[in-house]
């Protein structure tokens, strides 16, 4: 399957003297071995992206939450995890000022940023660059979740509206966001129905995502507390508030609903929030199977924009005066930037596309040497081109037959496992919903005082049918993803039809979760009916 990678290569190319036995072993090596050495020689770090480390090919797919202060992006981790996670904190005003990385592990725990950069079995070891302002911004926090098995979640602080909150951050906020947006898979976007408005900051943090357009998902939150009527019109001021500032031809996807376990103010739009909800979880879920793709894709984009960079910093190399007038002549050719990417572009066959955006360039360039510039060299590029031509097409081969042997499928999109339920919604690996629990529900509920609310139901020999059931819990307004996990827990459908224990085990989570409290992830004996365990 990999002799392709043997160092018997045939061609004259240069050669492997490894064989890779997983794609991210194979990025790591090809990274190290035809990569790195040429952007350590034209200085490519200075310019764009940090050196990239083994962690960063290993890494877990990441999402990154962005949006306004309060428009839900806490509460939409603890909706994902159906739990809280350390050192969280939810309200009205500006609570979370600080990057937190949510990951999974045995036992809950907190990482201060300065610890989280020196383990390098994590990809964040590149944050130190920001230096400590930034780092006493930052933190890990670890806890045992199913969905956190397969994912990492990015919660970022809120993006505020004025110019002075944004100078006392003490770091460049931009320019984090930036390293984020290049590292994660998904980029969610978080909007609030009653705040639309994109200030400043937001514009520029929108912006910081620029060349990872692809990567960004909308989700207008806490679209329940309009009618039917004012939501067609947010989305519509959305959508053309959105067009100002993600500038790409294709119209972005929008996820609309409540993201959070609240009963639901607006029942007509029910339907519509859980196709949005299951068409939004369906697509997290892919993340793992496409893990290795994005990282492929990454890996080749950032060969393509190094061998632009060579080309470019040898022209300037070259064309530097022996002598006298260095000065002169690098400002010439700074101002003349976007007629040199013509020359170089028509020259080495390169499409004008791979080149970076000019006016970045110019500012970068100006303070620089170009005396200090390296040459090319042959045999750097060449093993670049193989990269490009022959390795990781190669390495993109190997990835369903990798998915193949680690039992990736599409079963893990699948619908929830279990009995079949009305109120069932996709989930991150088809698990359920898992929550903390709460002991002061820790007891069976008191059958008697459901029959009025049974009898109500027109029970036929001491049992109602399914629909009955599913139409009085239904009547709570709470999310069908929350009622999906009512259903499981009470696991009563076994046969279509409901008896009084059964119903009644059923109205007491509902009214567990309608009083506030967390659901638990499995059903402990002492909260079944005695007649249930009889």
């Amino acid at each position: 399957m990999l002799e392709w990678l043997d160092s018997s290569s045939k061609g004259g190319g240069v050669k492997v003297n490894q064989v890779y036995d997983s794609v991210t072993a194979g990025l790591q090596g090809f990274y190290r071995s035809k990569l790195l050495p040429i952007e350590k020689d034209h200085l490519f770090h200075q310019f764009y992206s940090p050196e990239l480390t083994d962690a960063d090919f290993a890494s877990a797919p990441m999402i990154l939450l962005m949006g306004q202060y309060s428009t839900g992006k806490t509460t939409f981790i603890r909706h994902l995890l159906q739990r809280d996670y350390p050192g969280m904190r939810i309200g009205p005003e500006p609570t979370t000022d600080r990057f937190v990385c949510v990951l999974h592990g045995a036992s809950d725990s907190t990482i201060p940023g300065n610890a989280l950069v020196v383990d390098t079995e994590l990809p964040f070891t590149q944050l130190s660059h920001f230096g400590n302002a930034f780092l006493s911004r930052l933190e890990a926090s670890r806890l045992a979740s199913p969905v956190l098995e397969g994912l990492t979640l990015i919660d970022t602080p809120g993006v505020l509206s004025g110019e002075k909150q944004r100078i006392k951050r003490g770091y460049e906020f931009e320019a984090v966001v930036k390293w984020f947006a290049d590292r994660v898979d998904m980029i969610l976007l978080l909007f609030d129905v009653s705040k639309l408005d994109i200030s400043d900051e937001f514009r520029r943090v929108i912006q910081a995502t620029k060349g990872n357009d692809h990567k960004i998902c909308i989700l207008l939150n806490k679209a329940d507390n309009v009618t039917t009527q004012q939501l067609m019109r947010v989305y519509g001021a959305l959508m053309w508030s959105l067009g100002k500032v993600i500038d790409t031809p294709e119209v972005a996807r929008v996820y609309v609903g409540s993201f959070w376990d609240q009963p639901l103010k607006n029942e007509k739009l029910r339907e519509l929030f859980e196709q949005e909800e299951n068409d939004l979880y369906t697509k997290i879920a892919q993340l793992p199977r496409s893990a290795s793709l994005r990282k492929v894709n990454d890996l080749i984009k950032r060969a393509r924009l190094a061998k632009v960079h060579a080309f470019l910093l040898d022209y300037f190399y070259q064309r530097m005066p022996t002598f006298f007038g260095h000065a002169k002549e690098q400002e010439r050719m700074i101002q003349d930037l976007p007629n040199i990417y013509q020359e170089i572009s028509m020259q080495k066959g390169i499409p004008l596309g791979d080149f970076p955006d000019p006016r970045t360039m110019q500012q970068i360039l100006a303070p620089m040497d170009f005396s200090s510039f390296k040459p090319v060299d042959p045999e750097k590029l060449q093993a670049l081109e193989t990269l490009l031509t022959v390795d990781l097409p190669k390495l993109l081969q190997l990835i369903p037959e990798e998915q193949m042997r680690q039992g990736v499928s599409d079963a893990a999109i699948a619908q929830v496992a279990g009995m079949a339920s009305p109120f069932a919604v996709m989930k991150v690996d088809g698990n359920t919903e898992q929550s903390g629990y709460k002991g002061q529900w820790r007891r069976p509920p008191v059958v008697a005082d459901f029959e009025a609310e049974f009898e109500e139901l027109g029970p036929r020999d001491g049992k109602i049918n399914a629909q009955q059931a599913r139409q009085k819990m239904v009547e709570s307004h709470l999310p069908s993803n929350v009622l999906h996990n009512i259903w499981s827990l009470a696991d009563v459908d076994k046969d279509g039809f409901f008896t009084l224990p059964e119903f009644a085990l059923a109205m007491h989570l509902v009214r567990m979760k309608l009083d506030g409290q967390d659901l638990p992830s499995s059903l402990p004996a002492e909260m079944l009916p005695e007649e249930i365990t009889a």
